[in-house]
């Protein structure tokens, strides 16, 4: 079985990824936002039947519900919470990366305090119910930020699944001491590994030095065709194991890499196995 998920962030967060879409001329109309990006993305699932679940900011809702409301309205969608504002870098500390030669990531690298966690955890659970009517059960933090608080936060305010860990080990979900269920990102994610946007080979090269981007697949880079294929045998490999293979795929990254080719070819060979959304986990995992 495959659990395929992306993330979606609101363009006023100013990700790198969202800054140079600015920059550029896609040719095509209307193409200009991640969320517009991202309705096309959903489009080409829905063509192979395929279930996803959205991980969402809060301002996506709030400041682009227009764009954004056939996606939450799709019979193909789950929405999960993504933060409320993107954990975004104050201007002094963007200033920080810069005067040491390196462009500022697109988040901090803390979530803040218990008091601040759970207003933005609120905050993100809530517009969504009111914006959707959905109840939000599955979380993955932006940059997959978190602390000793945050699962324990997540809990008490009813999140029954987190993705936050991204493992090639762990196949099958299960359930953490916090209580909720950790369904691991176990093919290898898109964003930090695939050229596109800003991220071309020189830049690449120099945060591979710095250590940047590394996780438990490396810190290497690939063009989105070689990418694709690496999660085709991944995907594979876990089928033949019996696992689920938890999928990330940005809809933004994905069509900056090269326009939706390799998303496609995916889709397409996704569609010969079971997709399901994070909160169907527990119907095929009950023993968690």
């Amino acid at each position: 079985m495959i659990c395929l998920t992306g993330d979606i962030h609101h363009t006023s967060s100013r990700t790198n990824d969202q800054v140079y879409l600015s920059k550029i001329h896609t040719g095509e109309s209307g193409m200009d936002t991640e969320v517009k990006i991202s309705n096309k993305f959903l489009e080409l699932a829905a063509e192979y039947g395929l279930k996803i679940t959205f991980y969402i900011t809060g301002l996506t809702l709030k400041e682009e519900w227009d764009d954004f409301k056939d996606i939450a309205r799709s019979p193909l969608v789950e929405l999960g919470g993504h933060t409320y504002s993107g954990i975004p870098l104050s201007g002094c500390e963007k200033i920080k990366y810069m005067l040491k030669g390196i462009k500022p990531p697109s988040h901090k690298s803390n979530y803040g305090s218990i008091k601040y966690q759970k207003k933005d955890i609120s905050r993100t659970l809530k517009i969504i119910k009111d914006k959707t009517g959905q109840e939000v059960v599955s979380w993955r933090s932006h940059g997959y930020v978190h602390d000793e608080n945050t699962y324990k936060l997540l809990n008490l305010f009813g999140v029954k699944f987190i993705s936050d860990e991204i493992s090639s080990n762990n196949i099958k979900p299960y359930r953490i001491k916090e209580g909720l269920i950790s369904h691991p990102i176990n093919a290898i994610p898109d964003h930090d590994h695939i050229f596109h946007a800003h991220r071309d080979k020189a830049f690449c090269n120099s945060a591979k030095l710095r250590g940047y981007g590394a996780d438990i697949f490396g810190c290497e880079n690939y063009y989105a065709e070689e990418w694709g294929e690496l999660v085709r045998k991944q995907v594979l490999n876990i089928e033949r194991a019996g696992g689920l293979t938890t999928v990330l795929m940005h809809p933004l990254c994905q069509f900056l890499a090269d326009r939706f080719k390799t998303a496609e070819a995916l889709f397409k060979f996704f569609s010969g196995y079971k997709t399901i959304w994070v909160k169907e986990i527990t119907d095929f995992y009950d023993n968690i």
